[in-house]
């Protein structure tokens, strides 16, 4: 036999109601004997207490609150009933209920006087309503059912609102019943009466302990609890994208779960159960095909994981006591304990420092500046002599708890939590663990729970599996073409690792979305077209800071320094980045120097290998030279594809200005060439390489030999400029022949030798190694200690948005090595 419970959310509607029978016709066509424990209607209850403390205050608006519950009641049995007759029926029997609660409420109103008493015995009418009519309509669907009001067997104390049950009557009541009613009984929730028969309710949760209480007492095989969700879930869905449901949970791992905010059932739910040991079932009445979540003394299901769910207590206040005069005095913290008992405060979480110096305590906010106050009352003399300090309380804060009852046999789940919390800039202020290692309970500020709560849930729950938050500005050529690979929509295996990059933001020069849930990336562009929102660089980082999202990387394809300058602030924030643009790693080197710092201080990444070569691995192999060991004799090498291209092209044709127009046309180019033809471009890319080898080199210490003239690079505009360079075609034909009469071609190279850089064009040979450059090839050679007689070399396309996209996405899946 089986007692089954559906919640208010189940019988929300008539619609649901009807639900719920079919719900319930399956069972009977299986020959599955159960009876079933009914809810209010879903916010009746709520309205019940709403229209009582409008009575009590003599506020005539009861009326109407009073009129609106008769009409939900009304409408269900219009809706639910075809029938005249039976129709009718019902309707007198709950128009006795209603009028019965009219003389209540009435009463109240001219009594102004609302005790817990008067208060449980109008919340009754809530299931009393619910199962009459759910009652009779079952019964006029073919179901043999009969209403039992729970107060004729469900004893308690005289505790109301929350009541004690006394379950040796109420067993004996259950089982004597039960034996000469053999119809499905459908039974109220929540109530029941003390020893005098006055009407009782027992507290939050109280249908769900009704379903336990007479499951234990009727030894059955399984109580299910229906609800909206299916069973118990890793985390809370609202805040946790990814959170699932379990297949089972112990009862201890429940009652944890379910105190630290866990909605789905309450623990004094599962105490009659676990005392007899009958499973309890959570199922979803929206999607009855769903297994739900077993809860039982022993889970026997392998799951892949050894913690079973992340709860949290929103709002905290955690309170500070410390001082000298703690330390090693016998009876402290039975003085805090007792304190705080007198004044009636719950404490939620207690953590101790070894050293006895502190003691730190967790409570409910509005239990806070109570909580202070008594005990400094306890402590006044030793506060006063200054051996003990002020306590210290703060606001805003939550708890978190890891629970699980494998943790304990399994090592390094603390360590993982830890970890992945401060890999995302998540500070704890204070942690708790039991000697049973079922719950690790962390304090933290509550303006990091959401994104704490994800980071968490995918390093214990998802450790095959990771997500990066990414937000790219700057969705031009180069940020488009990274867009358009990530549209492909594909999981990239890093170290057996699954990892999905999910776009959470976008920006171009004139406007910017974002979606915390990811962005339909095949649709980008029209998005981005029809948003009302103009990118502004400022505000499109504060958003990402605000939607502090784990594993957040913000990917800078801007050219300019209006989103370098956040940079530090965005580091701060732990967020990594990803960048194309030079202009960070060429400023000065203690700006330089201080992005490194705040990514290593803060546990994020600082990504930049298409600073140079775009997609080719140049920094990358320049870093495993030096860190091999390795010393960097000479660097050497063709580090724009737009010159590359440019003096290879000029081997074949004499017109310079054409072939520096044709190569912006093809997307070769910065936007204003003169950035690549003043030799600027590819000096910041020597000093990046410079900088990587150790030197706190200066963009100052490169000598740049230009390739424009100065009247060229004043020109008014990129269109005025292409006017003017067509002056320079003459110079570059007779550079180009002086050349050819040795053999020789020209060349833009960038070199560092003996501490000193310079860039120019240069005269090679065939059997030099740059002459095969062919297109936008970009070449480097590193002569070093090891690669002295032949350098090691690195050549390939340099430029182009595709490329340049693949190296950034290359980088991105990197970071996912060094986070949560």
């Amino acid at each position: 036999m089986r007692i089954l419970k559906f919640g208010g959310s189940s019988v929300g509607t008539p619609a649901r109601i009807s639900n719920v029978i079919d719900i319930l016709a399956g069972y009977r066509d299986k020959k599955i004997k159960f009876d079933v424990v009914f809810s209010a209607f879903q916010g009746v209850t709520d309205k019940l207490i709403e229209v009582s403390q409008k009575a009590v205050v003599k506020t005539n608006s009861y009326k109407y609150e009073l009129a609106h519950i008769r009409q939900i009641h009304f409408d269900a049995v219009a809706e639910l009933l075809i029938n005249k007759n039976d129709k009718d029926l019902l309707i007198n029997k709950v128009t006795v209920l209603l009028s019965e609660l009219e003389e209540i409420l009435h009463g109240i109103y001219l009594v102004k006087e609302l005790t817990p008493r008067t208060l449980d015995y109008v919340m009754s009418f809530g299931e009393r309503l619910s199962c009459t009519i759910i009652s009779d309509v079952m019964n006029c669907r073919g179901f043999e059912t009969e209403f039992l009001d729970a107060r004729l067997v469900v004893k308690t104390d005289n505790t109301f609102g929350s009541s004690k049950v006394n379950f040796k009557v109420t067993d004996k009541n259950i089982a004597d019943y039960f034996k000469t009613h053999k119809k499905i009984q459908v039974i109220t929730g929540f109530i029941g009466s003390n020893d005098k028969n006055v009407t009782t309710t027992l507290g939050r949760g109280g249908s769900d302990y009704s379903a336990a209480i007479f499951g234990a007492a009727l030894d059955a095989e399984i109580i299910e609890i229906w609800t909206d969700v299916d069973g118990i879930l890793t985390a809370d869905p609202r805040r946790v994208i990814n959170a699932f449901s379990l297949k089972a949970v112990t009862y201890e791992e429940a009652m944890e779960l379910s105190h630290f905010g866990a909605k789905v059932i309450h623990p004094p739910t599962m105490k009659p159960a676990l005392n007899k040991k009958i499973k309890i079932k959570i199922k979803n009445t929206f999607n009855p095909g769903h297994d739900g979540t077993l809860i039982t003394d022993k889970d026997h299901f392998d799951h892949g994981f050894s913690v079973k769910g992340i709860s949290s207590i929103d709002d905290v206040n955690l309170l500070r006591v410390s001082g000298s005069g703690m330390v090693g005095v016998i009876g402290t913290a039975s003085r805090i304990f007792s304190a705080l008992a007198r004044n009636s405060v719950n404490v939620i979480l207690i953590t101790q420092a070894s050293s006895e110096h502190s003691i730190c305590l967790a409570v409910l906010p509005k239990d806070g500046l109570r909580a202070k106050a008594a005990i400094e009352e306890e402590f006044k003399w030793e506060i006063k002599d200054k051996v003990i300090d002020e306590v210290v309380i703060e606001s805003n804060m939550s708890v978190i708890a890891v629970v699980g009852e494998d943790m304990r046999h399994t090592p390094g789940i603390s360590g993982k939590v830890f970890q992945s919390l401060g890999k995302n800039g998540i500070n704890i202020s204070a942690i708790a663990q039991g000697s049973s290692e079922l719950n690790i309970s962390l304090v933290i500020q509550k303006d990091y729970l959401k994104k704490a709560m994800n980071v968490l849930h995918d390093s214990l729950f998802l450790s095959k599996e990771k997500t990066l938050n990414v937000f790219i500005i700057g969705a031009g050529h180069v940020g488009g073409s990274f867009l358009d690979l990530l549209s492909e929509g594909k999981i990239y295996m890093i170290n057996n690792v699954h990892v999905k990059v999910r776009v959470a933001g976008i920006a171009n020069i004139y406007k910017m979305i974002f979606d915390e849930k990811g962005i339909n990336l095949k649709k980008w562009r029209s998005l981005l077209e029809s948003s009302k929102t103009e990118t502004d660089v400022q505000l499109f980082i504060d958003k990402v800071k605000q939607m502090n999202l784990p594993d957040s990387i913000l990917v800078d394809c801007t050219a300019g320094m209006n989103v370098v300058k956040n940079y530090p602030a965005i580091l701060s924030s732990s967020i990594s980045i990803v960048t194309p643009n030079k202009i960070a790693n060429s400023q000065k080197y203690p700006f330089y120097n201080s992005l490194r710092e705040l990514a290593k201080e803060h546990n994020v990444q600082f990504r930049y290998r298409t600073n140079v070569g775009a997609a080719l691995p140049i920094i990358n192999t320049l870093r495993d030279l030096i860190s091999s060991g390795d010393e960097i004799v000479k660097i050497e090498g063709v580090l724009s594809g737009t010159l590359s291209y440019i003096f290879n092209t000029l081997r074949d044709k004499d017109n310079f200005s054409e072939i520096v127009k044709e190569a912006k046309e093809r997307g070769f180019t910065e936007p204003d060439p003169r950035d690549d033809l003043n030799g600027l471009d590819m000096a910041r890319k020597l000093l990046i390489l410079i900088r990587e080898t150790g030197l706190p080199f200066e963009l100052s210490d490169i000598k740049i030999e230009k390739l424009i003239s100065p009247s060229a690079e004043r020109a008014s505009s990129v269109e005025n400029f292409f006017e003017v360079l067509k002056k320079d075609d003459a110079k570059f034909v007779k550079m180009k022949e002086a050349a050819a009469k040795k053999g020789n071609s020209l060349c833009y190279i960038a070199t560092f030798e003996k501490g000193k850089a310079i860039i120019s064009v240069q005269e090679i040979g065939k059997e030099h190694p740059f002459s095969n450059l062919t297109l936008s090839d970009n070449i480097v050679a590193f002569t070093t200690k090891r690669y002295c007689n032949t350098p090691l070399t690195i050549k390939g396309p340099g430029a182009g948005g595709e490329i340049t996209g693949s190296g950034i996405l290359s980088d991105v899946l990197t970071i996912s090595n060094y986070l949560s």
